[in-house]
């Protein structure tokens, strides 16, 4: 676990204390959804305030985008169109890594899927009850993950192209009537965090305007210029660059796998090729979602080295993979179509399930081997450092005399407390406080840094003898000093 996942279990665990807030002000604040699924997840199969009960309830977000992805594909293509697009996103490096880490990232895409899947729907038939699902789907979404905030200016073109693109005075009356029936809904579910939002505006903004404003690092330059930037890093991910946040991405590679990307330019075409002929608003409302829905990062102005991200953009997966799909469907049925003999259609069939086969094992190693090497390289080995702590404790130590002295950049000692088994337990002591220690009774542990001299030489001057022994890391460059005095 890194710091965030800290900041996110301490949440949680104001829920099961007892503290329902619907906005949590801790570390620049965050909105409610997850701490109430993990804190559900905890009661329900005892998993405990642990890095497991974050991946399930993400995890579970991830898989249930899915169906959502299936029925926007056959909406908008067709059948094999939906279960293709399902395939490529359940395979792909990018919303499995953001699922897997445990953070709020894939709420954007859960309730973004089907407010978008239900407004298409609702804008193509007129049909009432889905307008009232997508502003539900909106509503509940605006709890979740702050990126989706940008969902009503989406929802809003959307609506937009679908009335320009119709001559029917009753349809444009009904859709404005429905569009505003959408709007209450989603009020009607977002009003508690309105509430919060008008009693707490700097908390409720901070993050998001300390992103798009000057407000805690001046610009580098004129907006126009870093936003015009930001787009192009943005748009051009598929294929080149992901962003530098090695947390939640492999640095410097692509969002998507060579097979996958081939296909999304192909389909982008293609579909570029249907909007110009057939002039349907949902073709261009489905290319213009793709950057649409990666504003979140691309308006990160102040901070431009965070744009492009795979958690602010992750709703973009929607349109993303649905366009590769069509992509993919378009190529092999225009083959397929073309040929009359059975034998060579089995051949093509075949080279299809190649192609998709070789997408899964390249995304599979991106995940668990590429992945998983850098995210170990950089990550600080906090749960080698609670499990000595948990080892000193059931060998008949008092957890109270058990610390970890900090470091610059070292590790998060509240991880160490929620990997020992003590997940509100900070078990930080810094070098000055050392000497205060002489009075707690015997045996006491202390785990420093190696680089740390100062801190182990103190301990050395306030006793003796003394145990000291440093342990060798799983990962190469993060053993650390374990001191026991007894």
């Amino acid at each position: 676990m890194f710091s965030d996942h800290a900041e996110k279990l301490l949440d949680v665990a104001d829920v099961l204390n007892g503290q329902y807030s619907i906005f949590f002000p801790r570390n620049t604040g965050r909105e409610a959804f997850q701490f109430y699924l993990t804190a559900l997840i905890i009661r329900l199969f005892r998993t405990g305030l642990t890095f497991i009960s974050l991946k399930i309830g993400m995890v579970l977000a991830g898989l249930l985008t899915l169906p959502f992805i299936y029925l926007l594909g056959r909406e908008i293509g067709n059948r094999w169109v939906g279960l293709i697009a399902f395939f490529l996103a359940g395979i792909a490096y990018w919303p499995n890594i953001i699922s897997r880490v445990g953070l709020r990232f894939p709420l954007y895409a859960l309730f973004a899927a089907p407010a978008l899947y239900f407004l298409i729907r609702g804008l193509r038939y007129c049909t009432r009850n889905d307008f009232i699902l997508s502003g539900i789907a909106l509503g509940i979404g605006l709890h979740g993950y702050s990126p989706i905030r940008i969902l009503p200016l989406v929802i809003l073109i959307g609506v937009g192209l679908a009335w320009l693109g119709s001559r029917s005075v009753e349809y444009r009356k009904n859709i404005f009537w429905y569009s505003c029936l959408l709007a209450f809904t989603t009020f009607i579910f977002f009003l508690p965090l309105f509430r919060y939002a008008i009693d707490n505006p700097t908390i409720f903004g901070i993050r998001a305007l300390s992103r798009l404003t000057s407000i805690e690092q001046p610009l580098a330059g004129p907006a126009w210029q870093i936003f015009l930037n930001n787009l192009w890093n943005a748009i051009t991910m598929f294929f080149y660059s992901n962003g530098e946040i090695w947390v939640h991405s492999i640095p410097y590679r692509p969002a998507l796998d060579i097979i996958t990307a081939g296909f999304f330019f192909i389909g982008l075409v293609f579909i570029f090729k249907r909007y110009k002929y057939n002039r349907n608003w949902v073709d261009l409302f489905v290319i213009l979602l793709v950057p649409l829905l990666m504003l979140p990062s691309i308006f990160s102005l102040a901070f431009p080295q965070e744009n492009p991200s795979l958690n602010r953009t992750i709703a973009a997966i929607l349109p993303v993979f649905v366009i590769s799909a069509l992509g993919f469907e378009f190529v092999f049925r225009t083959i397929l179509t073309s040929l009359k003999e059975k034998r060579i259609k089995a051949i093509v069939i075949g080279f299809m399930g190649m192609l998709l086969l070789i997408s899964c094992f390249m995304n599979f190693r991106l995940v668990f081997d590429d992945y998983n090497e850098q995210f170990l390289e950089k990550a600080w080995n906090t749960s080698e450092i609670g499990a000595v702590t948990r080892d000193f404790v059931m060998k008949g130590g008092n957890p109270d005399n058990a610390f970890v002295v900090p470091y610059p950049y070292w590790v998060d000692t509240r991880l160490v407390g929620i990997n020992a088994g003590y997940p509100i337990k900070d078990f930080a002591l810094t070098r000055n406080q050392i000497i205060t220690t002489q009075l707690i009774k015997f045996p006491k542990i202390f785990i420093l840094k190696p680089e740390d001299t100062d801190s182990i030489n103190e301990i050395y001057n306030v006793y003796s003898p003394i145990k000291e022994h440093e342990y060798i890391s799983k990962q190469p460059g993060k053993n650390f000093i374990i001191v026991q005095v007894d």
